[in-house]
């Protein structure tokens, strides 16, 4: 029901205290009306002149004479209304009711009676005295039929008792709550009046009386009033909003006014200026134009309702309809043509009226507005159905243990011991058999009536041990899809999961085109990360915003694992059943994307090891790629020359590195040695190597006429082109194959080592500073001469540093050993015997790059 509880929120403990005593009230009268009308009827006069009559103001209308009676032998007629008997009148259907009993229980067969008609057509009043008769007719049988549709007679207001303070109850600050349960009040008065309220107490006799006058003046007011406004204001109501107020203050003032004798008629300032009659006519007027009125609003109501309330006002639209437009037309049919109806018609049409107040409970318990009374209704419902099969197996356990004893009894005589063990032997098979057969249908009892529970316990199961094997957001989507509408059956559902870009995309459903991606951010999504479980929606919250196009009934938000963070949302439509989602769905639900929630982490988590694993293997491939550019830069093969057999090579740490080594070729018999260190490790350091290579290799030239301007010019370069932090160490010299002489500059290096073939030992020690460090920066040429069995030994930190931790290096003087132990082998074999040994040495582990050049003199 639409509401509007933030004002009545505060009050809410007087609401309750007014419910309290309206229903004490309803209560009350409901229970004396039963009383009443099940108290037996006094005998009916052994006399009668032969008609039947009904009340109104003006007297006792004659409806019907029956043929050949001491009525229609005196004259009287159809529509002869008696104004007065013996002399005497009344001016209250109970008056005349008491009088005329009165009068016909005193009277025997053969008596007279004065009656004083007025008849249509005649100024003057007609006197008439026909003779009683003794009272003619067969009493009616009491069929089963007839006594049960009599005690469901008698039971008429619990109906709308039972669903008016249920809904008043459980939302005692709605104002259409209040609405509903006095329209129902209102209904139970509209029941006939027991004869016996005659009989009861004065005080209590005044009290039902009125009651039952002052609800039945307000009934069709109310009744036009609710359906103007629910479930949301009519077409009528829009129009003309003072008519719900007009009417229920009219029908007051014309029907109030018999509040002493239980019956409607005007009160006594309308009537003494409006006639009697006047005021029936304009009083029925008001009473079924607002029956008419109401249901025209509830029809216009139906028409112009939107998707969510159509579902509220379905149903109650075809229960009001069927129940109350038969009622009034047979009530106006009784009041305006006097028509009389049969007792089952009578029974027919409270039963029609009874799906009034069911169609509302029905449509109250369908959608949200009680969602306990589902599960005490299930749970009634269960028991009966459980207890009534427990029932059943004793009573056929039971017939089939007399049936034994009846079958059996013959094989044994009276008193035999044989009897007692029989007997017991079959009591317990009986008995075993009768609870494996209760233990299996209860268990079926249970998934048919608490099935959401299996339904919950399954998807959990399921989805715990298939989460595990789900990989990819569109897998999981399909299988919360795929549970979710297998337990709760929506009409629509929609999986949403965060995607890499951030935003909710659906991986499950077919939403329309507009809502396939969701913000998180956007109006409706953004509040869900901080609820800890499902929230159901109405139309004006969604109305205009990004979730519109899907019709979500409820929203279902899967959480990361950190406060405020969204990883997904279920969008779930209106339930096939129209039922709502209920606490234990809820519950359902929110357990379900708990595991949903687990399951997206793994799968991020595994998305990120995945693009991890192709980020690092696409860095390998280019590593490997610069590797083998950085490859291609060094020297592919040794150089020739006539007096001197020299080689090179470089073991990198890592892919690539900082260590550069190169061989010249000045012409002319002259080659130059370059073997330099670049600061660093990796790319940083590869990359400044082959900066260092390109300013070399495109200046080389100017070598041959002045080593040291060739040597500033690349210092200056590599200056300007690196953060000041990097340098370079580097050993370069000009080797002339003639002369065999060896011109160098030992930028910063380690010194190389020449072994003598005689066994005496050089150094060639540092002839300038590092490269890159300084702007200004200058270089001096040293010099020395190569004879026949000199080994030149050109190497990097990587090869002397080498070890397995820093106490036990390799050292200069193990690679002098090693060396001169090789010394008599050609360069190649020098230069592989001095690597072999620094692994062995190093057991393996490289911490630095390792580069080396061997130059044997010949």
């Amino acid at each position: 029901m639409s509401t509007a509880t933030t004002q009545s929120h505060k009050y809410r403990a007087l609401l309750i205290g007014l419910a309290t005593v309206f229903a004490a009230l309803t209560i009350f009268y409901s229970a004396a009306w039963m009383y009443y009308i099940r108290r037996p009827m006094p005998a009916l006069p052994p006399v009668e002149i032969g008609f039947d009559d009904s009340y109104s103001p003006a007297g006792i209308e004659i409806l019907s004479v029956y043929p050949n009676s001491p009525g229609e032998k005196a004259g009287l007629k159809v529509n002869d209304r008696i104004v007065a008997i013996n002399g005497r009148s009344a001016n209250s259907e109970s008056g005349w009711d008491e009088l005329e009993s009165r009068i016909w229980r005193s009277s025997q067969p053969g008596d007279t009676v004065t009656l004083t008609l007025q008849r249509p057509g005649l100024a003057q009043p007609v006197v008439i005295t026909p003779r009683f008769r003794a009272r003619q007719g067969a009493v009616e049988t009491k069929t089963i039929a007839r006594t049960i549709a009599v005690q469901i007679l008698q039971l008429y207001p619990m109906v709308f008792l039972i669903v008016g303070l249920a809904v008043l109850f459980l939302r005692v600050e709605d104002r259409n709550a209040w609405l509903l349960a006095l329209v129902f009040a209102t209904f139970i008065t509209s029941a006939d009046m027991p004869d016996e309220y005659s009989a009861a107490p004065q005080n209590l006799r005044f009290f039902l009386l009125a009651y039952r006058t002052m609800m039945g003046s307000v009934l069709t007011g109310l009744f036009y009033f609710f359906f103007a406004v629910f479930p949301t204001r009519s077409p009528i109501e829009r129009k003309v909003p003072w008519l719900k107020w007009a009417l229920l203050a009219s029908g007051t003032c014309l029907s109030l006014g018999g509040y002493r004798h239980g019956d409607s008629s005007a009160l006594p300032f309308i009537l003494a200026v409006v006639p009697s009659r006047i005021a029936q006519d304009v009083r029925r007027v008001v009473v079924y134009g607002s029956v008419f009125l109401g249901l025209a609003s509830l029809l216009c109501n139906r028409i112009n309702a939107s998707k969510d309330d159509l579902r509220k006002i379905k149903v109650v639209f075809w229960g009001t309809v069927a129940g109350v437009a038969p009622a009034a037309v047979i009530a106006l049919a009784q009041e305006v043509f006097h028509a009389q109806i049969s007792f089952w018609l009578n029974f027919a049409k409270v039963l029609l009226l009874f799906l009034f107040p069911l169609s509302f409970a029905y449509a109250v318990v369908m959608h949200r507005v009680m969602d306990i009374p589902v599960l005490i209704k299930r749970s009634a419902r269960y028991f009966m159905v459980e207890r009534g099969f427990v029932i059943f197996i004793l009573v056929f356990s039971v017939g089939l243990t007399l049936w034994f004893g009846q079958a059996f009894s013959r094989y044994f005589s009276a008193g035999s011991k044989a009897t007692i063990p029989i007997g017991a032997a079959f009591g317990v098979l009986v008995i075993s058999g009768a609870t494996q057969v209760h233990r299996r249908v209860r268990t079926r009892l249970d998934r048919a009536f608490f099935r959401s529970s299996y339904d919950a316990q399954q998807i959990l199961e399921d989805l715990a041990a298939k989460t595990l094997n789900t990989s990819s957001r569109e897998g999981l989507g399909l299988l919360l899809r795929q549970k979710i509408s297998d337990a709760l059956h929506p009409g629509s559902m929609f999986v949403y999961l965060q995607a890499s870009n951030g935003q909710l995309f659906a991986y499950a459903g077919s939403p329309p085109p507009e809502a396939t991606t969701l913000s998180s951010t956007g109006p409706g999504i953004a509040e869900l990360a901080d609820r800890n479980g499902p929230v159901e929606l109405i139309s004006e919250e969604i109305r205009g915003t990004q979730l519109a196009p899907l019709g979500p009934e409820c929203l279902v938000p899967i959480r990361g694992s950190s406060a405020g963070t969204l990883e997904g949302v279920v969008v779930l439509g209106t339930r096939l059943s129209e039922e709502p989602y209920s606490t234990t769905d809820k519950r359902l639900l929110a357990s379900v994307a708990s595991q949903a929630g687990i399951a997206m982490r793994s799968i991020t988590l595994a998305e990120k090891m995945a693009e991890q694993m192709e980020a690092e293997r696409r860095t390998e491939q280019e590593m490997q790629i610069a590797r083998q550019v950085q490859t291609r830069l060094l020297p592919q093969q040794a150089p020739s020359l006539k007096t001197l057999d020299c080689c090179g090579k470089c073991i990198q740490t890592r892919a690539v590195g900082g260590d550069y080594y190169d061989f010249l070729d000045f012409g002319s018999g002259r080659l130059g040695l370059v073997l330099a260190d670049i600061s660093g490790k990796g790319m940083s350091a590869a990359l400044l190597m082959a900066n260092l290579q390109a300013n070399l290799r495109g200046q080389y030239a100017l070598a041959l006429e002045d080593v040291p301007r060739l040597l500033r010019s690349v210092n200056l370069l590599f200056y300007r082109n690196t953060e000041t932090s990097h340098y370079a160490t580097m050993f370069f010299a000009i080797y002339d194959d003639g002369t065999r002489r060896l011109r160098y500059v030992n930028c910063g290096h380690n010194p190389p080592i020449l072994v003598r073939a005689n066994g005496d030992l050089d150094r060639l020690s540092a002839t300038a500073t590092v490269l890159g460090l300084f702007e200004e920066w200058d270089c001096t040429v040293a010099e020395c001469e190569l004879s026949p069995g000199d080994v030149l030994v050109i190497y990097t930190d990587g090869i002397s540093e080498a070890g397995p931790n820093e106490e036990e290096e390799f050292g200069e003087e193990r690679l002098i050993v090693t060396v001169r132990k090789y010394q008599l082998q050609p360069a190649g074999e020098i230069l592989d015997n001095i690597l072999n040994d620094v692994q062995q040495a190093s057991r393996g582990r490289q911490a630095d790059d390792m580069t080396l050049i061997v130059a044997r003199c010949s």
